[in-house]
């Protein structure tokens, strides 16, 4: 398995999606909003942002076999059993980030933003200097006083995975996202905002329908 560090992989960009209001206000302003896990277990998008498996803990997967019930004299057979463990009330808030990464792309000639990232709304954020940004955030999450972590995501087939499952872990249905993850460990289940000053001076905004046509290319 590969490393997650993201220190061992070449970062080429972030990308933030969202609504224009929103990603000018990030672009100019720098605020960084953290959604709360509880927030991304209960919302309904049809696996874009809603995730039931955000904050599960641990997955098993039983292959085929027979059950009985010997007060009826029965006797049947089910294909799989498929359970998932996981707290009630999950705390912490999480910051999410498209990124284009030598660990998420075996293959950057190929590569292209699927279409349904267009989902998430009608512009972007494209990140221009990535160490100067993961140092903004490290720096306003610390000001707060908080642990945090960040990372790439992995991806997982939710009906093969035996096991512990971390926040840095999603259903292979959301791979298409190359996700690379903040959490902040918070003890509350509301929003998290951050400032982490303008960002104008290492990033530009791009409309949704330009930023589908980016592609990687290489110079001889």
């Amino acid at each position: 398995m590969k490393s997650t560090d993201s220190s061992l992989h070449t970062i080429k960009t972030f990308l933030k999606f969202g609504s224009e209001k929103n990603i000018q206000d990030l672009h100019e302003n720098g605020t960084i909003f953290m959604n709360p896990i509880q927030y991304f277990r209960s919302f309904e998008d049809a696996e874009l942002r809603g995730d039931l498996y955000e904050g599960i803990s641990k997955i098993k997967n039983y292959p085929p076999g027979t059950f009985e019930i010997p007060a009826l004299n029965f006797k049947g057979n089910y294909i799989n059993i498929h359970l998932k463990t996981a707290y009630e009330e999950v705390l912490g808030n999480i910051y999410s980030l498209y990124c284009i990464s030598s660990f998420a792309i075996p293959k950057p000639f190929e590569f292209s933003i699927d279409e349904r990232v267009a989902g998430f709304g009608t512009h972007c954020l494209m990140v221009k200097d990535n160490r100067a940004f993961l140092n903004r955030m490290e720096k306003a999450l610390q000001k707060q006083n908080l642990k945090y972590r960040h990372g790439f995501v992995t991806y997982y087939d939710r009906y093969k995975i035996n096991g512990d499952v971390t926040l840095f872990q999603k259903p292979k249905e959301f791979e298409y996202q190359n996700e690379f993850r903040f959490y902040a460990a918070t003890n509350n289940t509301t929003p998290l905002i951050l400032n982490v000053g303008s960002l104008k001076n290492i990033s530009q905004i791009v409309s949704m329908e330009d930023i589908m046509t980016l592609r990687l290319t290489y110079q001889e």
